[in-house]
This record gives C-alpha cells, sequence and structure tokens, in this order.
C-alpha cells in the first residue's frame, strides 16, 4: 500500500531537545517504510505522480503526525483479568488472586484476552508492545491477526517451565519469517525461577540471538529476600548470573542503589519504566532522572490492565513526567519532550529496533500516529510536544497506521470488530470466575 499523508504537523522525533520539534508538512509511504518527509509540497506531488491510481490520501489538517507509541512492558492477556483484584501488595496480588486464575487460563482465553488489549491499544496509538505471558504463541497469533506490531517473550516460571519449552519454540516456528512479531526471552523473575532455570533462560537467549525481558528489583520485598538469600542487591545478582550477557530490557527497576544503576549503564541495559503499576501497587518510585543521567535508556510500559488499570500510553508519559517532578522536588525533571522520547525513540532503543521505529525518518517502518488537535483540552495551542503529554487523552488518536497499513480511521478499528472482542472477553472471565 502507498499512502500520501499532507497537511501535517509533523513530529519527527529526530530533535535532541525538544526544539524546532515539528513542522507543516507531507509524509510519503511505500509499502511498509516511509519513503519521505518533507516540508516541500513539491515532493508530496512528485510521490502522487509516480503512484498515480495506486495512492491512498490521509489530509492531515488539524492534526499531529508522530510515530507510534511503544509499550515496552505489557501482559497483554491481563486485560482479560482487569478489576479482579485491587488495592493489595504485589505478592499477595499475585499469589492470592492472579496466578490461581492465570492456571485456569489456556490457548483460547489467552488470546482472546490479547485481542482485548491490542484493541484498547490499537485505539491508543500503541503500534508496539512487548509482551511476557504464558502462551506466547497465543499472543503473536493475536498480534498477526490484528496487526499490531509484538515483541513477545516466552516466559519460564519454575511452575510453567514445561509449558515454556514448548512455548518458544511454537514462537520460533510459526513466526520466524513474520513481519510484526519478534521474540526474546522472558525469565520472569529471581522469585520465581532458580538458579537452573534462570540459567536455562540465559542460554537459550544467546543459543537464538536474541534479548531477555525481565521483571527486576520492583519492590523492597523482592530486595530485601534477595539480600538474605544471596548476600547481593538483584540487580547484582543478574549480573553474576550473566544475564545482562545478552541485550536485556528490566522492567520496574523500583528499588536501585547507585552501583546498581552503574552496572545498569555498563551492561547497556534498557529500564522500562511503569509508573501507574508501581504507584497502584505502592512498589515506589523508579529513580527514572537518576538512571537517565547515568546513561541508562528509559523507556515505558502500562505493565498488565488488572495492576494498571489500562494500557494508555499518554496517561504513562504524563505520570512518567509528574512523577519524577515530585520524587526529584524538580520541576524541570522529565520535560514533556523527554516524556515523548520515553514512548517512541527510547522504546525502540529498548527493543533494538533504533532508528525503524519511533521515529519519522526515510527508511523507517512506518508506524504513525495522526492525533487530532481540534478538542477543548487541547486549545489553544501553543507548546504542541506540551499538549500531548500534559493535555492528550488516548481518544485523540485519530488515525494509526503500522507496517504502512491503516488499522484505525477516524476512531475505528479496521482489523477486529470492537463489540464482538469484548464481548468474547466478558464470556471469558465469567466462565473463569465462576470456576
Amino acid at each position: 500500500m502507498n499512502i500520501l499523508i499532507s497537511n501535517g504537523i509533523i513530529l519527527p522525533m529526530n530533535a535532541p531537545d525538544g526544539d524546532n520539534a515539528y513542522f507543516n508538512g507531507y509524509i510519503g509511504i511505500e509499502n511498509e517504510r516511509i519513503a519521505f518527509v518533507s516540508a516541500d509540497s513539491l515532493q508530496a506531488d512528485e510521490f502522487m505522480a509516480k503512484h498515480t491510481g495506486d495512492c491512498t490520501q490521509i489530509d492531515a489538517t488539524g492534526k499531529i503526525v508522530m510515530p507510534g507509541l511503544i509499550n515496552t512492558h505489557t501482559h497483554v492477556a491481563m486485560a482479560l483479568l482487569r478489576g479482579i483484584s485491587d488495592d493489595v501488595p504485589l505478592m499477595e496480588w499475585l499469589e492470592q488472586h492472579i496466578w490461581p486464575i492465570e492456571g485456569k487460563m489456556g490457548y483460547k482465553e489467552v488470546y482472546d484476552g490479547a485481542r482485548l488489549g491490542m484493541l484498547e491499544m490499537m485505539m491508543g496509538g500503541t503500534t508496539t508492545l512487548v509482551d511476557m505471558y504464558p502462551y506466547e504463541e497465543a499472543v503473536a497469533e493475536a498480534a498477526e491477526s490484528t496487526g499490531i506490531r509484538a515483541v513477545v517473550c516466552p516466559c519460564p516460571m519454575d511452575f510453567r517451565m514445561e509449558h515454556f519449552e514448548n512455548d518458544w519454540r511454537a514462537v520460533k516456528k510459526r513466526f520466524s519469517d513474520s513481519r510484526l512479531v519478534t521474540m526474546m526471552m522472558g525469565p520472569h523473575a529471581i522469585y520465581t525461577l532458580s538458579d537452573n532455570n534462570l540459567q536455562r533462560s540465559i542460554s537459550l537467549s544467546g543459543e537464538l540471538g536474541v534479548g531477555s525481558h525481565v521483571h527486576l528489583a520492583e519492590t523492597k520485598t523482592e530486595q530485601d529476600n534477595c539480600m538474605v538469600q544471596h548476600g547481593m542487591s538483584p540487580t547484582e545478582y543478574l549480573e553474576k548470573e550473566g544475564l545482562f550477557s545478552t541485550k536485556t530490557l528490566a522492567a520496574h527497576c523500583v528499588v536501585m542503589s547507585d552501583h546498581d544503576i552503574e552496572i545498569l549503564a555498563r551492561h547497556k541495559v534498557s529500564v522500562a519504566h511503569n509508573p501507574q503499576s508501581n504507584m497502584k501497587l505502592a512498589s515506589g518510585i523508579a529513580p527514572v532522572k537518576k538512571m537517565m543521567d547515568a546513561g541508562v535508556n528509559v523507556a515505558i510500559g502500562t505493565d498488565g490492565a488488572s495492576s494498571n488499570n489500562d494500557l494508555d500510553m499518554w496517561e504513562e508519559m504524563r505520570t512518567a513526567s509528574l512523577l519524577q517532578k515530585l520524587a526529584t522536588m524538580d520541576p524541570c525533571s522529565i520535560p514533556a519532550y523527554t516524556a515523548l522520547q520515553m514512548a517512541t525513540v527510547n522504546g525502540a532503543k529498548a527493543i533494538g529496533r533504533e532508528g525503524e521505529l519511533g521515529i519519522l525518518a526515510p527508511g523507517a517502518l512506518a508506524d504513525i500516529l495522526l492525533v487530532n488537535l481540534e478538542k477543548p483540552h487541547l486549545y489553544p495551542h501553543t507548546n504542541l510536544v506540551s499538549e500531548l503529554v500534559y493535555s492528550a487523552h488516548s481518544e485523540d488518536v485519530d488515525t494509526v497506521i503500522i507496517n504502512g497499513r491503516i488499522v484505525v480511521e477516524n476512531r475505528r478499528c479496521l482489523t477486529m470488530n470492537a463489540q464482538e472482542v469484548c464481548q468474547t472477553a466478558q464470556k471469558h472471565i465469567d466462565r473463569l470466575m465462576s470456576k
């Protein structure tokens, strides 16, 4: 598909600090990649002449055109579990509420739960997600069917190792040639994996040439238990075990010493910051500003919809910025453009797609949003970057393009029947809760 986007306010996310961050212009898309980004209408005319009779035109008047958002940590099928347990600490939440009902879920429940979460994400402008869950084959299949880009992370845990072995093999076999699905290993956490099973995951990561995605230092309890068991912090322990020898994306990183941060920076570990989930579970405030100042690449994730309780990256951006201002008592901490970078450019870097995703540039993959500025809460227009981070909502996303394909148009998802997806999810959870 060839697409010409005209008359939009282009926010390419290639400015280093937000100065002169946007301009009025045009974007041409050929198949799955961006052919040109320009303020020159002559390039648009040449593009149309080249693709006469074979080009979809999008008038972006009154809209910001920007890269798709990258959710670097979620458990997308947990959209099915939204609201089943709230207002309890993390380990009680997991052990008494989440894991028991997850034990009743199979391939079909994960597939349909993932479609529900993907519908929500796509409608809100998320074009790429990094997922960690059992039955990642089902998540990968859901991504292909909905048209969203996904990094699926088969998730070893001591009580699910047999399923994990089957899961990563199935993903590798079915989706090795996918244009939308890639894979990382997803060792769940140090408190759910024995040394042997952690080493199995690390070995597979190296064998397959993929990175690892892991929960790290999410709570003080995790920190304290690791100190008792191993005499070191969770970050120090994972370094000792060799996890950071391959590309690593660590979720949460709330309880971090200066030495822990130095380890992350030295090994080029990226961090998925999940501010709202950390707040709701009272896990704490991750030292994001300190990590970024040390050179750590920090991106943004939503976590699962049962601990957030939504998958809205706009809320996460805003919360990430405001929370760091409060934590550091510095209103300059994490300015708006930095928050946007965390949700786009930094996310692409975290999954090894720097230069391909998270920016609008010739040759980059065409994952693009059109955000409608014609809303009362976005007027008057003074600083559009500020308006996006501090005022915009997921409902302001008008059009979504993923891999050069229009998947949301005029606030309507083109790849799913939204009512059917929601009703199917309701039937699943009603049945699971009645068991």
